[in-house]
């Protein structure tokens, strides 16, 4: 099956979290749409101009900067009557992957809306080409051409992210039915109570976990080489991705997925880190979302809960306030992002990507940012400066930094000097 996942027009309106990445590469619950559509078929994504010329340019040489998956060279299946085409902002539960095996295994044309916008589309071989030539020769965009299709509609109720808090919101509801979706699957093992881990790792690849931890709450579902330091108190349910290390005394509570090659340590809940991100000292993460290569220094905290305990605001941009339905809410936090030591993050904080961060931060920072305190004036970092610091982060992972990663900065640098 081809499968073809498309951003439209409300997913820039999403947040820090969507500006350097698609918003199909986001974790919500225990993986992305992406990961859970490679599952049905082969996947090529539809995105935004900078982020399509950025997957490009990698041209399958390497993984994008958040690790994971990169679209091969894709042609379509000679075989294949339809093609699948999916909404990235739609959120991967288990009723989401139900919903589309039955549209494939159905191989019937047709189409699935929330009401207002096209969720999931499964196309004929006329459709098809229309959609894809269409789209190639035109700015035309997916949602537009999809609307355009007489293609039936299926009643099907399935859900799409539609503001930033919505990130939080389904994946608190996700994790846990997703977690035990895994284990039903008969893939992972139990290595003790309450801790699992994929079952083809071989022992050379198992996990390190210290006789002295405490498991107070399952399911704990873990990826290959993970070490889990002494001291440290796990309540599930957590998603552990591979290569992490959770140091010492560190308490991880509900609700918490943490990707591949990420440093954790303190208290952290209901909350996710993308891949390669670091969070190696005390201090407390709450109801947030932190990107990929983000680094929080020592000290760092993030308040998600206003001292009125009541609903917590948040800002889009220098004018467009939003009034949550969330009493828990702390930081949404872009790619490339660092903090100094002793840095506090208020309720509902928007940071953007590659910002730079102490003290006392404000609840609305935009891209490149460079503030230090209160004694220090806001500033733009250059790319450069970016660049160099992305550069040192991904070596000490192994990784070669590529052409593209300096193109996307670039890209960004632009996009954030346009007005709010």
């Amino acid at each position: 099956m081809d499968i073809y996942v498309f951003e439209d027009s409300e997913v820039p309106s999403l947040g820090p979290l969507v500006a350097a990445r698609p918003a199909c590469d986001i974790t919500i619950g225990t993986s992305t749409l992406y990961e859970i559509l490679t599952q049905l078929g082969e996947v090529r994504r539809l995105l935004r101009p900078h982020l399509q010329q950025y997957v490009e340019d990698l041209a399958g040489t390497r993984a994008p900067y958040w690790g994971c998956h990169t679209d091969s060279k894709h042609a379509f299946q000679k075989n294949s009557d339809h093609v699948l085409v999916v909404n990235a902002r739609l959120i991967p539960n288990r009723s989401s992957l139900v919903a589309l095996q039955k549209l494939v295994d159905a191989n019937r044309r047709g189409k699935i809306s929330d009401g207002t916008t096209i969720v999931a589309a499964l196309l004929d071989e006329k459709e098809k080409e229309k959609f894809t030539q269409t789209h190639l020769s035109s700015n035309q965009l997916p949602e537009e051409l999809l609307d355009e299709t007489d293609t039936p509609f299926i009643d099907n109720e399935l859900q799409l992210i539609k503001s930033p808090e919505d990130f939080l919101t389904a994946h608190e509801k996700t994790i846990g039915d997703m977690i035990e979706l895994a284990i039903d699957s008969g893939k992972y093992i139990e290595l003790r109570p309450g801790i699992f881990q994929n079952s083809k790792i071989d022992s050379s690849n198992a996990a390190r976990i210290d006789d002295f931890i405490s498991v107070r709450s399952g399911p704990i579902l873990i990826d290959e080489n993970v070490t889990v330091g002494p001291f440290c108190c796990l309540d599930g349910p957590i998603k552990i991705g591979s290569g992490t290390q959770i140091y010492p005394h560190s308490w991880l509570r509900p609700a918490t997925t943490i990707g591949q090659g990420c440093r954790i340590a303190g208290e952290v809940l209901s909350s996710v880190i993308e891949n390669f991100s670091n969070k190696a000292h005390a201090g407390f993460l709450g109801h947030s979302h932190l990107g990929s290569w983000v680094n929080f220094g020592a000290g760092t905290t993030t308040s998600n809960l206003k001292v009125s305990y009541g609903p917590i605001r948040i800002r889009l941009n220098t004018n467009d306030i939003i009034q949550t339905q969330r009493q828990f809410f702390g930081t949404l936090c872009g790619d490339f992002t660092k903090t100094a030591i002793h840095t506090s993050l208020p309720c509902g904080a928007l940071i953007g990507a590659a910002a730079t961060l102490g003290g006392n931060v404000t609840n609305f920072i935009r891209p490149l940012s460079t503030k230090l305190g209160d004694s220090h004036r806001e500033t733009t970092a250059t790319i450069e400066q970016v660049v160099t610091t992305l550069d040192r982060m991904m070596n000490r992972r192994g990784i070669q930094l590529h052409q593209a990663d300096r193109n996307l900065i670039t890209a960004l640098a632009t996009l954030s000097k346009l007005p709010s």
